[in-house]
């Protein structure tokens, strides 16, 4: 049998090969080969607002039980209630997409674009897999920020801060960072997430409509915020191909915020954002959807049948919502940490331009002006291909032992030799969404 032979690619191939540098009228194209679809708004959105909607009976009497006697994390959240469920009932839908299918839907009175879905998005496969073990690496590093959801949703690259003090800040780690070993592993961390989202963004570029991409554009102008540099003086970033790091000096940098989630659902609801879109990668789903775990357009009556390696945008300000799955209580028996029994994880990253990004960068400069920081932080050094030694300022978080909590979590996907074992226990960040 003969070896694969690997083949190194500059920078510029590896853009040409991902369609990175394609031409408006290369995208055009692209676009035109997504089918369009013109649809009604429902005049009562469709899953119910304000429940949690199951994808099948199973499901619902297994979070039913599983939540019975559970008390809120929060106890101000949803004036101390828990949010009821319902199983879908399919014959209330008006559109279902398939997994091999990508669609384009438009308002069939407004004409306009409400919401797309793209399917086999990344032509690279062994990219696409990367990207899944960092965002699982996100999750395990990360404060879940919606702690009365199933699954897990984290941040990544810069958030407000705290309510009480907002600030733009780089998202913090969830474990001590007590040596020099564990600062390493963040700041390595934190440049390969810069890498993913980076990545993913300048094909993002390349293939959704103008306005999706041109409406972050201006929010993200609008709002003040550096894109996602990770605190460097360098506004380039990295990924490794084939076993070798590639740095990406000509490109843009990812948005300022960005979200991972596993296996995450929510009830019906609907957003108020710094802007009017939405944009979600799915890098990896289970293979069969009809467990539960599916998107949804309520306002529209759409749902999206989960598969891996899609891309979806829509406007979080229609009703929307993901269904709750098919569920095993996890190993670590808590909230956020649940299992589905076919053993499949969704996960997959997500760009958020929050309404209060503005306020936080205003108000954290009013406070570099006064000299009165509100973070504190520790500073080193970390080399990465093709520049000299770099600094990035990782904080070190309020640690907080929870008693008879462990790490175990998922497997291990970091660097070797960056072991973190049952002895680092989860602390608070100051990020409150």
């Amino acid at each position: 049998m003969k070896s694969k032979i690997v083949v190194e690619e500059t920078a510029k191939q590896i853009e040409d090969r991902l369609g990175i540098n394609w031409s408006p009228a290369q995208k055009q194209k692209y676009l035109a080969s997504i089918k369009t679809v013109y649809i009604k708004r429902l005049e009562t959105p469709y899953p119910i607002n304000d429940f949690y909607t199951a994808g099948t009976q199973k499901a619902q009497d297994e979070w039913d039980a599983y939540w019975d006697g559970k008390p809120l994390k929060d106890p101000r959240y949803n004036k101390g209630k828990r949010r009821g469920t319902k199983t879908i009932d399919f014959s209330q839908l008006q559109y279902v997409i398939e997994q091999d299918e990508s669609v384009r839907f438009v308002d069939a009175d407004t004409k306009e674009l409400v919401m797309i879905v793209i399917r086999d998005f990344f032509p690279d496969d062994e990219m696409r897999e990367a990207f899944t073990k960092i965002c699982l690496e996100v999750v395990d590093r990360r404060r879940d920020d919606r702690r009365e959801d199933p699954g897990q949703l984290c941040h990544f690259g810069y958030t407000c801060g705290s309510r009480h003090q907002p600030a733009l800040r780089i998202a913090t780690c969830n474990k001590r960072l007590n040596t020099p070993a564990r600062k390493e592993y963040e700041r390595r961390l934190n440049y390969k997430a810069q890498g993913m989202a980076s990545l993913g963004w300048n094909m993002l570029r390349s293939r959704l409509p103008d306005e999706i991409i041109q409406d972050y554009e201006d929010a993200i102008a609008d709002s003040g915020a550096p894109r996602m540099d990770m605190e460097r003086a360098e506004k380039n970033f990295s990924f490794p191909f084939h076993g070798k790091s590639v740095t990406f000096n000509d490109l843009d940098l990812a948005p300022p915020s960005g979200l991972c989630s596993i296996n995450y659902s929510r009830f019906t609801h609907k957003e108020s954002n710094g802007n009017r879109f939405f944009i979600a990668c799915t890098t990896q789903a289970p293979a069969d959807p009809t467990k539960g775990g599916n998107f949804y357009n309520a306002s529209y009556g759409i749902m999206l049948k989960a598969a891996s390696n899609t891309v979806t945008s829509w406007m979080p300000s229609d009703y929307h919502g993901t269904t709750l799955y098919e569920m095993l209580e996890g190993p670590e028996k808590r909230m956020g940490y649940e299992v589905r029994p076919d053993g499949g994880i969704n996960t997959g990253f997500s760009f958020e331009v929050s309404k209060m990004i503005r306020n936080a960068v205003k108000q954290g400069n009013k406070r570099k002006i006064g000299g009165s920081s509100s973070s504190s932080s520790t500073s080193g050094a970390a080399t990465t291909s093709g520049s000299s030694a770099e600094e990035i300022t990782v904080r070190e978080p309020r640690a907080k032992r929870r008693r008879g909590e462990c790490r175990t979590r998922f497997p291990a996907v970091g660097d070797a030799g960056s072991d973190f074992s049952v002895s680092d226990y989860d602390s608070d960040s100051d990020y409150r969404p």
